[in-house]
């Protein structure tokens, strides 16, 4: 190939994506009238609302941090250490979950 041949063949490119983008822009958005349906709402929470800006508030991480601390009290119970961990996870749920 010489380099006229190669110029017309990066033009013709060039010219190609400048009619392909705009095109696929314009396709891709029909259709775009209806808005998005939302699944209903769950009753229980199985699982953390992951885009959800309040995690301190979230019923699974509450019911997480419950578990943990239901663990941590149980350790104290049967070893005596990790007590100060224990209520101070208690006290923490008080003040935010309970």
């Amino acid at each position: 190939m010489t380099r006229k041949e190669v110029g017309k063949l990066v033009c013709a490119a060039l010219l190609g994506a400048a009619v392909a983008l705009p095109v696929g822009i314009m396709l891709a958005g029909v259709g775009e009238g209806e808005p998005p349906t939302r699944p209903a709402p769950r009753a229980a929470a199985t699982a953390r609302a992951v885009f959800s800006p309040k995690v301190l508030s979230d019923p699974y991480f509450l019911d997480q941090q419950r578990k943990g601390a239901d663990a941590l009290e149980a350790h104290c119970r049967a070893t005596g250490t990790m007590c100060a961990e224990a209520s101070a996870a208690r006290r923490w749920l008080a003040e935010h979950g309970d």
